[in-house]
């Protein structure tokens, strides 16, 4: 080969914790586009109204693969994060109890208990329960059903999670829950109920997050330990039309790029529009991928946090809010002295201005803060596609455009990229993944 031969880079498509990772991990020239102005996606943070610093909604991070802990605490943020137990909890009927809500029943009002307590047994050890105990849930809703019974599904599971996702949970499937969804004991469930019950189950019973700077941090220290040289961050950039046959990208600075591997951390169903020469089948099942949007609510409010949660769930409906989350309370240093910080979110189509005034209201309802007088702010974000649906078309939907894609050899990472519900660990592990592909290609 001639000392002179040009090789074209992968291009990298997005420059979040997925695109930023398959960058890092790649061993050969690549260029990474970013949209935005800045790199990180939503892990970002956001300073406001002289020292109030909020990230899009919780993002806290949870790490369990050796050699992405080794990564983050050893070369990315040495000595610069802190430990936090999680403190989070449920308000219904009027009282707060722990999370997660299924092991931390006592306090509830008594007929709660029960109903609760009778349906798990039922459930999981009962006749009622055995039907459901003898095949796959076909749907989110019997997978609650099957592992928490009716009366968690009543009280907690379902109008919780029609709220999250804007659906009920019997048009979804199961496919997503894993370790997003606790499934505890009966002895775990008895002893919630007598007041015995465990903050440290579920998969974020505790997390890591710097010491400084918010979750951006981790973005940034991630952009800066791409090694020298070895490709190029182009930000306020983006893919105008992609052609897989001749590996050829048009960006929106007007200039067109060659590659030599594709990989993509956009939106699924936004890459499928990007790209020419598409089947009709593939462009019709990408049609069939949907998420619901989130609306947050930054809040500022004058004086100390009056709860000691980090965040809590409200899933009974005179709550327009599915979560109120506290940065202040996770970390004192996000809010000015004498000052503290909430982020209130909303799922699906809504206003944004209707969503900042219904946050205040959320707040003195959930006797977050004392009075509306307290407040500093109240200023609204959208997340896009945050969270996506596993509904009854997601599964063949999504398979018909990965095959199509794998065919035509563009690899995906990331939350978006891959359409999933995920964390930012599997971000930084996807981008990993999809690195050591290229190489092995």
């Amino acid at each position: 080969m001639s000392a002179h031969t040009h090789i074209e880079p992968v291009l990298i498509l997005g420059g979040g914790l997925a695109g930023l990772s398959t960058a890092f991990h790649l061993r050969r020239p690549w260029l990474l586009v970013e949209k935005e102005s800045r790199v990180g996606g939503l892990v970002r943070t956001e300073t406001m109204h002289g020292g109030f610093r909020f990230d899009p909604t919780g993002h806290w991070l949870h790490l369990r693969d050796p050699g992405m802990k080794a990564l983050v605490h050893e070369r990315l943020l040495p000595d610069g994060l802190v430990t936090v137990a999680r403190r989070a909890a449920v308000f219904t009927r009027g009282v707060f109890t722990r999370f997660p809500y299924q092991v931390n029943t006592h306090g509830l009002p008594v007929e709660v208990v029960a109903e609760n307590l009778l349906g798990f047994v039922e459930a999981t050890v009962g006749e009622g329960g055995r039907a459901l105990r003898e095949r796959e849930p076909a749907n989110f809703e019997e997978f609650i059903l099957r592992h928490l019974g009716a009366g968690f599904a009543k009280n907690f599971m379902v109008p919780y999670n029609t709220k999250l996702f804007g659906v009920p949970p019997r048009e979804l499937s199961a496919a997503w829950c894993g370790r997003f969804v606790p499934k505890p004991s009966l002895k775990e469930v008895v002893d919630g109920a007598l007041g015995l019950g465990s903050d440290a189950l579920g998969y974020n019973a505790s997390f890591v997050y710097p010491k400084e700077g918010g979750i951006e941090s981790l973005a940034r220290a991630l952009h800066g330990a791409l090694p020298e040289g070895s490709g190029e961050v182009r930000v306020s950039t983006e893919p105008v039309a992609l052609d897989w046959e001749r590996r050829s990208a048009r960006l929106s600075d007007g200039s067109e790029v060659r590659w030599s591997a594709l990989v993509s951390t956009v939106p699924l169903p936004a890459l499928v529009d990007l790209l020419h020469q598409v089947p009709d089948e593939v462009r019709a099942a990408a049609r069939r991928l949907r998420a619901t949007d989130v609306t947050w609510v930054a809040v500022g409010a004058r004086g100390p946090n009056l709860q000691p949660w980090h965040w809590v769930y409200t899933p009974e409906p005179e709550f327009a809010t599915y979560r109120i989350g506290s940065p202040s309370a996770v970390f004192p240093g996000t809010a000015p002295p004498g000052t503290s910080s909430f982020y209130v979110e909303y799922s699906g189509p809504r206003s944004p201005q209707a969503c900042a005034r219904a946050a205040v209201e959320d707040l003195v309802r959930a006797r977050m803060i004392h009075s509306a007088a307290e407040v500093l702010f109240a200023e609204p974000r959208v997340i896009r596609n945050a969270y996506v649906l596993y509904d009854g078309q997601y599964g063949e939907a999504r398979q018909t455009v990965v095959d199509f894609l794998g065919r035509v050899g563009i690899r995906t990472a990331g939350r978006y990229g891959n359409w999933e519900y995920s964390s930012m660990e599997d971000a930084l592990l996807g981008g990993r993944a999809a690195a050591e592909q290229v190489e092995r290609a």
